[in-house]
């Protein structure tokens, strides 16, 4: 019986003494009983997942303190050699331990061929670990390659991070954390949009019906479900959810019942913690703007979230405008309709403003009970949404720096970052500013349809083909962003001018800022919009320099980790990381000489990094590499993006391909 087989067993028998709350499923129980009956319930169900894990499965030390007993390449390299030379020593030492002899001599020599492999070991440490990363990689044990990838790559790079503005020490800058996020999550003036939440609640809650959880969606919801990912405060892994027993399920879909019957959550449930995680490990790890924070909610939360996720699904007008957390949809498609949207002006003598709109901590400072009042508009059961109300409105968060915990502290606005919920939420959020742009009916129009506002998460782009639409759009969205409770950074928010191709129907060179407010925005020639460099004369040279320097940079850190692998592995590793270049089909207007580089530094990095000679033939090489040459690189990527764009059903890729 495997250790999953005994977890299943233990925890069925332990989950039978649970005394399920039969009462709760009647109506007219007192909130303060129910309440505690659900918290008592609960913490059984959460008791028995924790004895039944710790009596039968294996518990592996982790954390810094067993880091340096941890040996690269134990496994793979000496794992066999220990074991050989321990049974000769256990051999030898039952012989009587002799001075002389077969017993003595080969007790000696498994223990030096021991001692050798453990000492390669340690002195080939970066080597190794490349080796048993690409092996894995080798025999498609895609996770194992990447968890090994991301451990050999330090993730944790706030351990150098000695002091966090101007505050060190572990515990005081855990305190500065706990402060930072206590004021940015309760930020949000909440007391009128709660009145109004409430009263419109008491509307819509006698009209919707009840809401109910079937056991199956509990099971399709848990088989979504990822492993390996972090705990939460209450320390079980999703894999309990996983691995599982069908009694469990029954009780988990009992309680999810509950929780929605009685709109409450026992407060251990509501419980998360922010991890701060660095945005640029080469920027300065002292500044706070340099993090971003993640929020690690617990397993159970996490599964309820999946189950109740669908029904937060709406489709509405204003969504094709939105490009982020939608299937089939990515950031290239979104750039692109950007592009020909500029291109199907230039080119018929007009000018294009756009607008590059750069939001300031905006998922940290949505108000939610205007997000919930939204929720009840767009037909939402009532039920869940004043569930998620007293979900969010009494839910409780720490901070976690290293191994400190800060103080838990209450959240008065805000998604979590993370959060199963928290796209579609923070996409309904702002789906009446997209709303109220796209209705101005100004701004660009290709064949009777509006394309000024472009929206990829909180990354936001207005397009007018004159200066004074621009204008018009960006008072309202000011106004917008002022109901929302949210803002703008203008030190981000920029403005480019595309120029009409014509020169000769160009109006001016320069144009008067435009404003948010009373502030200022800046002219740019050049943007980075969603990873791609634009330019305002729809030159790619920009865009093309990018990528050669991405190319060089993950061909030197292959060359450095990688380089003393075998050829097969070195393939994959190549293919994986060098021949996805970054929205190559994007590239419509550029110089021969800039390509031509790009074309030189893939022959250059292809050489690098399976050790061929400057002089050697290119045509030998990708023969015998059988590797795609650049130009059929270019092709591949333009043919997949082609497919992507002609499968997307987004309305806007599918008007300006019957216009264009």
């Amino acid at each position: 019986m495997t250790c999953l087989d005994q977890y299943r067993a233990a925890l069925d028998g332990m989950l039978a003494s649970v005394d399920i709350p039969v009462q709760l499923l009647d109506d007219g129980v007192p909130d303060y009983i129910s309440h505690s009956m659900i918290d008592e319930y609960y913490n059984a169900v959460l008791l028995s997942i924790v004895n039944s894990s710790l009596a039968t499965v294996p518990i592996r030390r982790r954390g810094s303190v067993c880091d340096e007993y941890v040996v690269p390449g134990w496994n793979e390299l000496v794992s066999d050699k220990h074991r050989y030379a321990r049974d000769a020593f256990l051999r030898w030492v039952t012989a009587g331990k002799p001075r002389h002899g077969p017993e003595l001599l080969r007790m000696q020599q498994t223990r030096a061929a021991f001692k050798l492999a453990y000492r390669y070991c340690q002195q080939h440490d970066v080597q190794v670990r490349a080796d048993v990363s690409a092996n894995r990689l080798l025999h498609k044990d895609f996770k194992g390659f990447w968890d090994s990838i991301r451990k050999f790559n330090n993730n944790k790079a706030t351990v150098y991070a000695n002091a966090v503005n101007g505050v060190s020490g572990e515990k005081n800058i855990t305190n500065m954390w706990k402060e930072y996020y206590e004021q940015l999550y309760n930020t949000s003036n909440n007391s009128d949009a709660q009145k109004l939440f409430q009263s419109n609640l008491s509307y819509y809650k006698d009209s919707s019906p009840d809401c109910v959880i079937s056991l199956s969606d509990v099971l399709v919801a848990c088989e979504k479900q990822k492993k390996g990912k972090a705990a939460g405060l209450d320390g079980i892994q999703m894999e309990a959810f996983i691995f599982g027993s069908k009694r469990l399920m029954v009780h988990v879909c009992l309680l999810f019942n509950l929780f929605v019957k009685y709109c409450y959550m026992p407060h251990n449930f509501m419980s998360s913690v922010i991890v701060p995680l660095v945005k640029c490990k080469t920027a300065d790890l002292s500044d706070v703007n340099n993090y971003r924070a993640i929020v690690v909610s617990n397993a159970f939360s996490k599964l309820f979230e999946s189950v109740i996720a669908d029904q937060f699904k709406v489709d509405a007008d204003g969504d094709e405008y939105q490009f982020g957390f939608k299937a089939k949809h990515s950031t290239g498609i979104c750039t692109n309709v950007l592009k020909r949207t500029v291109e199907y002006y230039t080119s018929r003598g007009s000018h294009v403003f756009c607008s590059f709109i750069d939001f300031s901590k905006a998922f940290d400072k949505v108000n939610y009970w205007k997000l919930f009042s939204k929720l009840l508009g767009d037909g939402i059961n009532s039920k869940l949404v004043q569930l998620l109300a007293f979900w969010y409105s009494n839910q409780q968060l720490c901070v976690r720096w290293h191994n400190t915990y800060s103080g838990k502290f209450t959240v008065g606005n805000g998604t979590k970052q993370g959060g199963v919920l928290s796209p579609y939420l923070f996409t309904r959020y702002i789906r009446d500013l997209l709303n109220t742009i796209s209705n101005m009916r100004i701004g660009c129009n290709i064949g009777g349809l509006f394309i000024n506002v472009l929206a990829y998460a909180d990354d936001l782009v207005l397009m007018a083909p004159s200066w004074s639409a621009m204008q018009q759009m960006l008072n309202a969205l000011y106004t917008q962003v002022s109901l929302l409770d949210m803002s703008c950074n203008i030190h981000k928010t920029v403005c480019m001018n595309f120029k009409p191709a014509n020169r000769s129907r160009l109006v001016s060179d320069v144009f008067p800022l435009f404003k948010i407010g009373s502030c200022d925005i800046q002219f740019v020639s050049e943007f980075k919009y969603l990873g791609h460099v634009l330019d305002n004369r729809m030159n790619d040279d920009g865009d093309i320099y990018r990528e050669i320097k991405n190319l060089f940079i993950r061909t030197n850190v292959l060359l450095r980790r990688f380089g003393k692998c075998s050829v097969s592995v070195k393939l994959l590793l190549f293919k994986s990381y060098c021949l996805c270049m970054y929205d190559t089909a994007l590239w419509y207007s550029h110089t021969k000489a800039s390509l031509n580089k790009l074309r030189s530094c893939y022959n250059r990095c292809v050489k690098l990094f399976f050790g061929f000679g400057r002089s050697y033939s290119l045509t030998q090489t990708y023969l015998e590499l059988r590797l795609p040459t650049f130009d059929t690189v270019l092709v591949n990527n333009s043919f997949r993006f082609e497919q992507c764009w002609r499968r997307s059903p987004n309305i806007l890729v599918r008007h300006l391909d019957n216009i264009l």
